[in-house]
């Protein structure tokens, strides 16, 4: 009987979604866009049913939302590498971004036109004698796609701009304990 019991419980529980990921609230405050299981969703945030986004055998992950909350940039690997693509943020065809051999992810928005897109880059003559790890690049690119342009050298993580284009990341110092 015990048997019984924990393999109900254990099979109650695989019904749980665990591991969502890239959790973003949209700029109205009323939904979340994350990543299960290489997937995206959206929910509201008071709670309720989860609306599938993607369906692909590929990883689509880091969601971010457009300023207007009409649309949301992500990185997928459907061509190979980390590239990012933005959909509708109801759904529907996403469209490419970036083509970089380097994999990218989408580090916020510019404007409602503009995407700033984090990969690896070249490192400078300065750089390789600064003991680390990979060095990291943030580029603006049109949401269309296109040329990506340098945004900063600097390796900046977790982007928030505000209206009036100031900025707050988290400077990313190499092998410095990030914590």
């Amino acid at each position: 009987m015990a048997g019984l019991v924990v393999g109900v419980s254990a099979l109650a529980q695989a019904d749980e979604p665990l591991w969502m990921r890239g959790g973003a609230i949209s700029p109205d405050g009323e939904q979340i866009a994350f990543s299960y299981m290489g997937n995206l969703y959206t929910v509201p945030v008071k709670g309720g049913e989860a609306v599938q986004l993607t369906t692909n055998d590929n990883y689509d992950g880091h969601p971010m939302w457009s300023p207007d909350g009409k649309e949301i940039a992500f990185c997928s690997n459907r061509e190979g590498s980390m590239d990012v693509f933005v959909m509708p943020a109801a759904g529907g065809t996403a469209q490419r971004v970036t083509t970089h051999s380097f994999n990218e992810y989408p580090a916020g928005w510019l404007d409602g036109e503009t995407l700033l897109v984090r990969r690896a880059g070249n490192p400078t003559v300065s750089e390789l004698t600064f003991p680390g790890g990979t060095f990291t690049r943030i580029y603006k690119v049109s949401k269309k796609g296109g040329r990506q342009i340098l945004f900063s050298a600097l390796s900046m993580d977790h982007i928030s701009l505000d209206k009036e284009g100031r900025i707050l990341y988290n400077n990313v110092k190499g092998y410095e304990d990030p914590w």
